[in-house]
């Protein structure tokens, strides 16, 4: 009878917690992308996510690494230039790539993994070309998979939220600048936000000539509708071969608060297929 007793009164404690009672502890967001660092020498890095998959490449400790998506225990990166990447001799001609969508393999045979593929147009350094396949180096669209317990990804700085005074309005980005004073000066606010991003869209030339660059990237098209997700900044690329393909844009972008929409400066476009 008394262990019925004390039995109840430990339920009926416990029953009269409050949630305010109970720590509750906030689990880290899972980074799936971003610059890292090799942490172990020799490491592998693999066509696929599986330890049994062709061995590409390896790193070293120290190495950095482009982390680009995230599959369980393994990490898709681009592949170091160290990294062996054969395509058909017949695709290429002088340097430059002669169809679309032409796979990339980590062996000179179609038993071999693909590791990427090329654009028509693409340029490619050639290492070595012997017979059927070509040996090249690999290009940005070029990706392997890297056990993720041997990286460490770069956590992001957070960015600060823009201090609002009475003196500067923003205006929402669903509205235009606020024009105001006899001389029809427009009010901004000086502060950009800026960090590192990976997104992926449709590109598609800019409509507006006043932008910072001739291309956008978009959502993609629904009930004959799409909408800019950011302009890009990218003077030194020929982004005319990715218009209308859906892409992977790498780069930092900023955002000025007076703006509508935000600017990437591309460092690297993939395609996705």
């Amino acid at each position: 009878m008394k262990k019925f007793a004390l039995s109840c009164a430990i339920s009926l404690a416990l029953a009269g917690l409050t949630r305010a009672d109970v720590a509750v502890v906030a689990q880290a967001p899972v980074i799936t992308s971003g610059r890292a660092t090799v942490l172990k020498d020799r490491v592998n890095v693999r066509a696929r996510a599986d330890k049994n998959s062709e061995l590409v490449a390896q790193v070293n400790k120290g190495d950095a690494v482009e982390v680009l998506d995230r599959k369980g225990d393994w990490l898709r990166v681009t592949l170091p230039a160290t990294a062996k990447c054969f395509v058909a001799s017949k695709y290429v001609q002088n340097g430059a790539v002669t169809a679309d969508a032409i796979n990339v393999r980590c062996g000179p045979s179609t038993n071999y993994r693909d590791v990427g593929k090329l654009a028509k147009g693409e340029k490619v350094e050639v290492v070595d070309a012997k017979g059927e396949w070509t040996q090249i180096k690999p290009t940005a669209h070029c990706a392997g998979w890297i056990a993720a317990e041997f990286v460490e990804i770069a956590v992001p700085t957070p960015t600060p939220a823009p201090i609002q005074t009475s003196e500067i309005v923003t205006p929402p980005v669903s509205l235009s600048p606020v024009v105001s004073g006899p001389l029809g000066t427009v009010e901004t606010s000086a502060e950009t936000e800026t960090h590192y991003v990976v997104k992926d869209g449709y590109l598609a030339g800019a409509k507006d000539t006043k932008t910072p660059g001739s291309y956008a990237l978009m959502t993609p098209n629904v009930d004959g509708r799409d909408y800019i997700i950011a302009y890009l900044d990218a003077p030194q690329m020929n982004l005319a071969r990715y218009d209308g393909k859906h892409v992977r844009i790498l780069g930092n972008q900023r955002w000025k608060h007076d703006e509508r929409y935000p600017t990437i400066a591309v460092e690297r476009v993939d395609m996705v297929w």
